[in-house]
This record gives structure tokens, sequence and C-alpha cells, in this order.
């Protein structure tokens, strides 16, 4: 009956400033905009992210998602290299992660094993 997730949603104050962020610092492509609506998604593998335009962002306490990478350090050094805050990769001998956070404060995480 449930066969996938159709899209993850996030919500961003500065919706122009999120879409550029996400498509330039993560390197996601738009998939379409409505800037009338406040929504667009980006292309991330095989569930799009859907950013949502809100008059305020709570970040939520725990990731909701995380990111899979196939080189970590990369990840991470790529993500210093914008100036993006970022925790350290943790590593718990079968997964390592770090967390860090886009402009409106989401965190989000980067995870990476053997698959």
């Amino acid at each position: 009956m449930f066969t996938r997730i159709d899209t993850v949603f996030l919500q961003v104050t500065d919706f122009g400033k999120a879409i550029d962020w996400y498509s330039t610092v993560l390197g996601f492509p738009v998939r379409w905009r409505d800037d009338r609506g406040g929504y667009a998604a980006l292309e991330v593998g095989e569930t799009p992210l859907t950013l949502v335009r809100s008059e305020k962002v709570i970040p939520s306490s725990h990731l909701p998602f995380n990111f899979y990478v196939s080189e970590i350090d990369e990840a991470h050094q790529h993500l210093a290299g914008h100036k993006v805050k970022a925790g350290p990769i943790q590593d718990d001998g079968t997964v390592k992660w770090f967390e860090f956070e886009d402009p409106d404060g989401n965190k989000l995480g980067v995870c990476h094993f053997k698959e």
C-alpha cells in the first residue's frame, strides 16, 4: 500500500536565500518552484526535499533526516569551506555521522556507512 516517501518538507523564512543555499552549498538542483505559494522542490536522490516558506521556523530538537554521502570527510570539509556550522564527525565503528545547520537553524545530519 505505502511504497515510498514522496517528499520531505522543511520550513524556511527567507525563501529565495534558502533555495540558493541548498542549491549552491549542498548542490541540489531545483525540480520546481512556486514563488507565489512558497514551495520549492529540490532534487535529492529518490526523495525530493521541499522547502516551504514560513514566517517563523522553530528548529526540531532532533534531526528530522540524514543525507547519505560516500565520502564523509569530503562532505565535512565542503561545508566548512562554505562557512557552515558543522559538528565533529562521530564514528561508532559502523556508521560515521555529523550534524550541521542551515541558515534558519534547521538541524540536519550527514551519515556514511558501507552499503
